[in-house]
This record gives structure tokens, C-alpha cells and sequence, in this order.
């Protein structure tokens, strides 16, 4: 099997309590057959304290319950209990991979790191991204091979175009919408579904409808390309499913209104912060994804 790794990818390592923004607060930590089945062995209140957190939700998977909007082993370090007393190995595969991301295609397989996560998203936007241009080996694989070959094809002439110097960031996007026979939304409506999103945040619907305000930034065109190679890589091959080409598009777009229009909207942007706290709230939240992908 074929594999390909960002530039960025295995520079990731975790900071810690360094961090602006854990992801040990605001999400349910699912916890995976095996690491549960470990945790259940372990002696002494910290097994007690394990067993004690550990319960199914509502859609049947066993989470840690949290502490207010924190993981119950959290520490007042901001330092993860469980790591401390277990080691990094028994980490639950939540916690384990993140903020890695692995997208199987069967005969090939591409990483990339979350921009939901301040570090990876320091990494993804800090330098530039070539998506592989190599022709990969498509073989024994369920879906069809001549569309996924049509896909990387597509991907590819989507990377050129978005990544075009001579052109504006926003021409650029008008570009693409052209090459892929899509309309663009208009400003009103990406602004109008976002309102209607629950936000792990809750401040951040305050900050949205500010922002509705305000026209996108054009101070951070190179940064946008970067979030831009990110979407395309991350979701685009995603439409061997149904051969909708449009949707790695749109997100691309959704998220530049909004985190643009943010920019636009401080005195004194922290565009890389903007972008990962997007993506925590909306590219990584279920509810929400799904609300655009309804949209889409």
C-alpha cells in the first residue's frame, strides 16, 4: 500500500499545558473497546476513578463524563492524568492519534494533521503544501477505479488553480467555483446556517454575528491558500461516493467567509488562532458538519 505524509505531518508533537487551546475541553473523549477493557483491570482509586467517569451516551458509545466543559483527567497542570499514571501507551485511541488524521483508500493512503488543533494548525498554516501529483496504484478496491483516477486528477487542477500567484485569493475561489460548474453562495447565506449551528463555545455565536458585519480580510491571502490545500486534500477524494466534486469546494468557501470576515472584524487578527478555533467548532463538530453537508 502506498503512503503520503504532509511535509508537516511527522513535525507534530504535542506541547501540553503550552497549549492555547486543549483538547481536553469542550469534546466527549470516546473511549475504544480495548483501552476500556484495560482501564477495567487497573487497581487503586485511579482504576476506581476510571471506571467511575466511564459511561455510554445517547448515540451508545462510552465516553468520559466530563468535569463542566473539561475531560475529568484534566489536571490543575493542565497535564493529562491518565498519561502520567499509565503511560502515553494507554492513552484511549481518541486521545492516542489526535490530532492525526489517516484517509484510507484502500489501495493508497493519505495523512494529514487537524487544524483543529493549535499546534497542527501552526504547522499546516506556517508553510506551503504540494499535493502529491504521483499517479498512485488503484487495485482490488471496491469502488471505481477510473473515478478515483478522474478524482486525482481533478484534485490536482483544483491545487493549481487555488494556488495560482497571480491571481487574489478571492478570484481565485471564483476560479474554482468555475472550473467545477458550481455557484458561489452568497455572503448572507453561509452567515444565516452558521447562526444556526450550536457551538462547543458558546461565545463564538457572538462572535459569528459580528463578523457578519464585516467584509473578508484580503491581508491573508497566503494563509487562506494554505487552509484552502488543507480542505482539498483533507475531504476532496471523499466524493468517490457520489462524484460530488463541489463539496471540498464549498467548504473551502464556508470557511473562508466566515474566518475572513473575523479577520476583518479584530484590530489585531490572529489568523492562524481564527482558522483553528473554526475548525474546532464547526469542521470538527458532527451536528455542525453535518448541518453544511445537508446544505451542500
Amino acid at each position: 500500500m502506498e503512503k503520503f505524509y504532509p511535509n508537516y505531518y511527522k513535525k507534530f508533537k504535542c506541547i501540553a499545558n503550552l497549549c492555547p487551546d486543549s483538547c481536553c475541553q469542550g469534546w466527549d473523549i470516546v473511549v475504544d473497546k480495548k483501552s476500556e477493557s484495560f482501564y477495567n483491570s487497573v487497581s487503586g482509586s485511579f482504576g476506581d476513578k476510571l471506571r467511575e467517569v466511564t459511561f455510554t451516551d445517547e448515540d451508545g458509545d462510552r465516553i468520559f463524563a466530563r468535569e463542566g466543559k473539561n475531560c475529568p483527567f484534566w489536571n490543575k497542570d493542565e497535564l493529562c492524568d491518565i498519561y502520567i499514571n499509565l503511560g502515553e501507551e494507554h492513552l484511549c485511541e481518541t486521545c492516542g492519534k489526535f490530532p492525526r488524521i489517516t484517509m484510507d483508500y484502500t489501495s493508497f493512503t493519505e495523512y494529514t494533521l487537524s487544524l483543529a488543533c493549535p499546534e497542527a494548525a501552526r504547522l499546516i498554516l506556517g508553510e506551503d503544501f504540494i499535493i502529491p501529483e504521483k499517479n498512485y496504484s488503484i487495485d482490488n478496491v471496491e469502488y471505481n477505479s477510473e473515478d478515483m483516477e478522474k478524482l486525482l486528477s481533478k484534485r490536482q487542477r483544483a491545487y493549481e488553480i487555488i494556488t495560482e500567484k497571480n491571481l487574489g485569493f478571492k478570484e481565485r475561489l471564483k476560479k474554482l467555483f468555475k472550473y467545477f460548474g458550481g455557484d458561489i453562495p452568497d455572503k448572507d447565506t453561509v452567515f444565516a446556517i452558521h447562526e444556526r449551528m450550536d457551538f462547543i463555545n458558546p461565545e463564538y455565536s457572538e462572535v459569528i454575528k459580528n463578523a457578519s458585519a464585516f467584509p473578508q480580510s484580503d491581508d491573508f491571502d497566503e494563509i487562506y491558500t494554505r487552509m484552502a490545500v488543507y480542505y482539498l486534500y483533507r475531504y476532496f477524494l471523499n466524493a468517490i461516493d457520489d462524484m460530488d466534486t463541489l463539496g471540498a469546494v464549498k467548504k473551502i468557501y464556508f470557511a473562508y467567509v466566515i474566518t475572513a470576515s473575523i479577520a476583518k472584524s479584530e484590530e489585531n487578527p490572529d489568523i492562524i488562532r481564527i482558522i483553528q478555533n473554526y475548525s474546532k467548532e464547526v469542521e470538527h463538530s458532527c451536528d455542525n458538519s453535518e448541518t453544511l453537508e445537508l446544505f451542500f
